[in-house]
């Protein structure tokens, strides 16, 4: 933090043959929170917003603190302070939490919540930080019953009209949530829409982590071996003994048709990933009961031993060691 941008370096001959700086953008106020009895004034890029002390102090022991040191008898009434490295839409955002202008009972929207994250580890607002880990982490559960409440789609965030697991990623590196990282590279690499699949694949935009493009191409071949030696072992013909048909079958024809009838619909021409799915009830047709409940048993156990290895999928320590090293 500043109290004041630094000065400009003049110029001197040794910089003729240099391109000039850029002119720094006019400083403006924001229309919405500029309070007349604001007694501080908080800078960030061009964007001045005048605030309470006591408000911000409140919320923040950062503040709390800053504000308890003396200022020199020339600085100007309000003073100003400056915020290097934030944006003015995260603290615009955030602002618009500790000033509501209404009641609502809506969803956050990803963008408000990722704001609220940057700034209050930053500046210490813990009762918003909680809140958002919380609603993170229930998004992006690390075990497989958590996840089969919230796989119907978000739960307790709301998306904007743009795909965001990338940034989803990115923000868990930025502020320090790894926990979140297996789930989200897995909806990455196989998620219905797959839209952020195709930013990965594309070896020109710039936007995508080179750690996190690593990570998920690794992981997609990873993760389609280990879905077919655990999960689909059921539909495994090149193995003998074959699971289905079970040693208990009552049709061993008819079973041995519909296995090679869902190995076809879910593996031809290109292979899915199912980890995210439950059981289907489609893939029983024509099967036997006794080779379903066979076939449905070892497809639950394979989920399960594929969710526990998915942070080792994506090059990443186990559930267990991510929880820990959580900033929260």
């Amino acid at each position: 933090m500043e109290t004041a941008p630094p000065p400009k370096r003049r110029r001197t001959e040794t910089d003729a043959g240099s391109e000039p700086d850029p002119p720094a953008p006019p400083l403006t106020r924001s229309t919405e929170y500029w309070f007349d009895g604001g007694d501080i004034v908080l800078q960030v890029e061009s964007t001045q917003f005048r605030l309470l002390k006591s408000i911000l102090s409140m919320h923040s022991s950062v503040f709390r603190d800053m504000f308890t040191i003396p200022l020199p008898k020339d600085e100007p009434t309000p003073p100003v302070v400056v915020l290097p490295g934030d944006t003015a839409q995260d603290w615009t955002l955030l602002l618009g939490v500790i000033f509501p202008k209404s009641f609502s009972t809506e969803l956050p929207p990803f963008r408000l919540v990722a704001a609220m994250l940057r700034l209050s580890k930053k500046y210490d607002f813990p009762l918003f930080r909680k809140e958002c880990v919380r609603r993170l982490k229930e998004e992006f559960p690390t075990s497989l019953a958590e996840y089969n409440k919230v796989s119907a789609g978000w739960t307790f965030l709301t998306l904007g009209n743009e795909e965001i697991l990338l940034s989803v990623v990115s923000l868990a590196r930025e502020i320090g949530l790894p926990s979140i990282l297996p789930l989200t590279y897995c909806l990455v690499v196989g998620g219905d829409e797959n839209l952020s699949m195709t930013k990965i694949l594309d070896p020109d935009d710039r936007s995508v982590n080179a750690t996190d493009r690593l990570a998920c191409l690794i992981g997609h071949a990873r993760l389609l071996k280990l879905e077919s030696t655990t999960m689909f072992a059921w539909l495994n013909c090149e193995v003998e003994p074959r699971e289905i048909p079970s040693e208990t079958c009552n049709d061993r024809v008819a079973c041995n048709a519909a296995v090679v009838k869902v190995f076809f619909r879910l593996f031809n021409p290109h292979p899915q990933f199912w980890i995210l799915h439950e059981w289907r009830k489609n893939w029983e047709d024509g099967i036997c009961r006794p080779c379903r409940k066979k076939a449905k048993d070892i497809y639950d156990a394979g989920r399960e031993t594929c969710w526990q290895q998915l942070p080792a999928v994506f090059g990443l320590p186990d559930w267990e060691e991510l929880d820990t090293l959580d900033f929260e």
